[in-house]
Formats: C-alpha cells, structure tokens, sequence
C-alpha cells in the first residue's frame, strides 16, 4: 500500500513537472486588429507589444502564430507567452522560435473601434444639414479605426487622411490630401476643414458622432448611416 501511494506520489510530481513552462516566458499585449504585412508573400499579422505599460501608438508586427491563442479581433489582449528555441531546422521564412500561450490575462473591448463606421454630417459650427455643392448629395464621412484612415465630401472636394490618435475619447487627426476643385461658396468646405483640423476629442451618443476641441465644444455632429 506504502509502495503504491509512493508511484501515485512520484507520477504526479511527474506530470506537474510536465505542466511547467520550460522556455522564456513574456507578457504581451496584442492589438484589437490584424494589418497587411510582407511575409513570403501578403499577409496579415498580429501586432503586439511587449511593454508594461499600454501605448496604443507603440505596436510591433509579429508574423509567427501563438500556439494556443484562438485570437478574435475587436478586443485587447494581455497574454502570458512561452517561447521557446525549435529543436528541428526552420524553412528560411518561417521563424526559429516557437510561441505557446499561457494564460489570457485579459480581453477588453477596443473602445477605439466604436469610430469605425459611415457617418453623415448633420451640424458643423453654425451650419446645419450641410449639402455637396454639385448635386446637393448628403455629406457623409467614412471612419477605419484599423486602418488609421478617414474620407469624406466637405461639400466642393474630397478629402482623405490618417487618424493619428484614437483611443475612444481622443482624436487627433492627421492633415488630409483632398482633391483641388474651386465652387462658388465655400463656407460648407472651409468649415468642415478646420473642424477636422480642431478635432481633439470625441463621443458617440445615440448613434451620433459628436467631434470636439480640446475646451468640449462640439465642432461637428455626424450621424451613423447604419
């Protein structure tokens, strides 16, 4: 009896050993999306970061998987990774480290993927129901969080820029190209323009979309098209 509690003892010290982790082990952030990446060819990777602290301007492409880590995009990880050195000889494009998950340590909604959407204008300063000059067409902006970019009608031409903060409250955008054509009125253009410049904030309250300088004043409203 002695002798068979002493094999159960050593089979489950055994096992746990087993259990352990035996690489390097590291705390990760990942982002709430994929980008297009250069691999062998085109691909799309996660993008981490490996700081204690979360900078959402500070992402690193990873091109390998972690093995383990069944990844949903729209959420922030903060993950436990094993990495450890490949006993056999990698492929020339394929990394020599393997990655194991660990622990999902947490899983947050992004709040900055709430931009994402296509919005028309409804207010901007004093204007309201602001229309494109050519054909009175309704102005509407389009928002992509992931890919940092926005595009909208200002009323005469077009424009298209990169979002250069966004964390869900703060909105910084960045200095659009837009096309070059002259209209005989252009307060509707000139004040979405400098709106956009002004941006510093946002909030998104029944299916609008309220842009707003540093002091809370609200610069332009969008409403969600769908």
């Amino acid at each position: 009896m002695i002798r068979l509690l002493t094999l159960s003892g050593i089979l489950i010290l055994l096992l746990s050993c087993q259990d352990q982790p035996t690489g390097q082990i590291e705390t990760w952030w990942v982002n709430s999306a994929k980008v297009e990446c250069i691999g062998v060819g085109p691909v799309n990777c996660l993008q981490i970061s490996k700081e204690e602290e979360l900078d959402r301007k500070d992402w690193e492409l990873f091109y390998s998987t972690i093995e383990g880590f069944d990844y949903e995009p729209g959420f922030i990880y903060r993950l436990g990774v094993e990495i450890e050195e490949k006993e056999e000889p990698s492929p020339a494009d394929a990394s020599s480290k393997r990655y194991k998950l660990l622990k999902i340590m947490s899983k947050e909604m992004d709040p900055a993927l709430q931009i994402t959407n296509i919005w028309k204008v409804i207010e901007v300063g004093e204007i309201k129901d602001p229309k494109g000059f050519k054909n009175g067409e309704t102005l509407t902006f389009e928002f992509n969080a992931s890919g940092k970019t926005y595009f909208g009608n200002m009323g005469c031409n077009t424009v298209r820029g990169q979002i250069k903060e966004n964390d869900g409250e703060t909105l910084i955008l960045g200095p659009g190209a837009s096309t070059k054509m002259a209209c005989p009125d252009m307060s509707v253009e000139n004040a979405i323009s400098k709106a956009l410049i002004d941006t510093r904030k946002y909030k998104i309250e029944n299916r609008e979309l309220h842009l707003m300088n540093e002091a809370d004043e609200i610069l332009m409203k969008l409403l969600a098209v769908d």
